[in-house]
């Protein structure tokens, strides 16, 4: 009598989402007979059956010897992805098959299959907000790490947040291709998974010329008491360019310090640092201003160029290093010596880059604790906004640090060689980093 065993893998379910074995190739199947005491120690079939890659499935027959009825069998399932032969997906049951009547007409077995390949801490979508014009497309791209950092090979899946916005956008589940409806505008957000959806992220994508953030221009000023400089703010799509017909207010958060008029120019009025604010179709950005006293030294460290940074984790986040000799006629930047300190928790050091000035000397003995000195002399000595460094950091984990400047020797170079630093000005930034 012919009996006909079907094996259905039963893929776990995982937070609403169900795991699929489509990255995998191949499917390993044995099957293990149980002997007459039951113990499971005679292999009867080992195989390895090429996944169809159109439909995912596998269909394969194996013949195997009854030795009394009912007989145990154990089977047990991996699907694998022969480029790195990684098992994806495994799973094993205990089936019972017997010859008696009614078994000729088959019967149909469910295998418990779970997710066992590699396993991602963190997945990085990118682009993480865009803006896209109706009818384009685009691929986004997802990067999973381990919990030491490193890329590990997940593949991951792509989702729209809210169902309901499928009617503006269109998500390919497994290759992210991202294609926009025609005559749509506003903001959707993409999710991204990994199998197991240990890790997660968000992209954001904007159809049409949509605000998606105030942007100030400088992020960083300095200014002298009753001086002015006049900042920008433009509300801008994901792409940073302007959307016309939008416009920004202004806020000083210390007037005791410096204002700001209503089109962005702001006067000094006592030493210390304000915070200027422009707002614009529900979203702001922020500029720190330095007001110190005439002739002095201006040094800062700030990240692009901008006091408050924010950063996700995995960004490589660089801390300029910079000397404004404007303030200081007549002078040139000729020495100095510095030292930067970060927390460590959320800020590792990589390395220093140089610039320009001349390449500075660095003791970084002590960066695992966020503390890093250097300092360097330049002969010909240098006017202007001077950026004497560049220090690289990785931002590890989420909150917010200020990788903060201590300066203990500052000179002029020749002529003068005047010692500066009693007429130094220390202004640093801050760095926010979100998961």
């Amino acid at each position: 009598m012919t009996v006909r065993l079907e094996i259905v893998p039963e893929f776990d379910r995982t937070d609403g989402y169900v795991a699929t074995a489509i990255d995998a190739d191949s499917l390993r199947v044995r099957i293990v007979r149980a002997d007459s005491a039951g113990a499971f120690t005679d292999t009867v079939v080992r195989a390895t059956v090429r996944i169809d890659p159109d439909s995912g499935t596998v269909n394969a027959s194996f013949s195997v010897v009854l030795l009394q009825s009912p007989q145990n069998f154990r089977v047990v399932l991996a699907a694998i992805r022969s480029s790195d032969g990684a098992v994806l997906f495994s799973g094993a049951s205990t089936v019972q098959v017997s010859s008696g009547p009614g078994s000729a007409g088959g019967q149909q077995v469910s295998i418990p299959v779970s997710y066992t390949g590699p396993r991602a801490r963190r997945l990085v979508l990118a682009p993480r907000d865009t803006a896209v014009t109706a009818g384009s497309s685009f691929v986004l791209r997802a990067t999973a790490f381990d919990s030491l950092g490193a890329v590990v090979n997940v593949a991951a899946r792509f989702a729209l947040v809210t169902p309901g916005d499928s009617t503006k956008l269109r998500v390919n589940r497994l290759t992210g291709l991202v294609t926009t409806v025609a005559n749509q505008t506003g903001a959707v957000l993409v999710y991204g998974y990994t199998p197991d959806t240990a890790a997660t992220d968000t992209a954001r994508v904007y159809l049409g010329a949509v605000p998606a953030a105030v942007r100030v221009t400088p992020g960083f000023a300095g200014v002298v008491p009753t001086g002015t400089t006049t900042l920008t703010g433009q509300v801008v799509d994901a792409s940073g360019n302007p959307v016309a017909g939008t416009s920004v207010s202004w806020v000083s958060r210390s007037t005791g310090v410096a204002t700001v008029s209503g089109t962005g120019v702001v006067t000094g009025v006592a030493v210390g640092n304000a915070v200027v604010v422009a707002s614009g179709s529900g979203f702001s950005d922020s500029a720190l201003v330095s007001v110190l006293p005439a002739t002095n030294v201006l040094v800062s460290s700030t990240s692009s160029g901008r006091a408050f940074r924010a950063a996700r984790v995995g960004d490589t986040v660089v801390v300029d290093i910079t000397a404004d000799m404007a303030f200081a006629p007549g002078e040139r930047l000729g020495s100095y010596n510095a030292r930067l300190t970060w927390d460590a928790a959320v800020l590792q050091y990589v390395s220093v880059v140089n610039t320009t000035f001349a390449a500075p000397t660095v003791n970084a003995d002590s960066v695992s604790a966020g503390k890093l000195r250097f300092a360097s002399a330049d002969a010909n000595g240098a006017a202007g906004q001077v950026v004497v460094a560049r220090v690289r950091l990785r931002a590890i984990a989420a909150g917010t640090t200020s990788p903060a400047l201590t300066i203990s020797e500052l000179s002029a170079a020749s002529p003068t060689f005047t010692n500066l630093l009693s007429r130094v000005t220390v202004a640093s930034g801050s760095v926010t980093v979100r998961p």
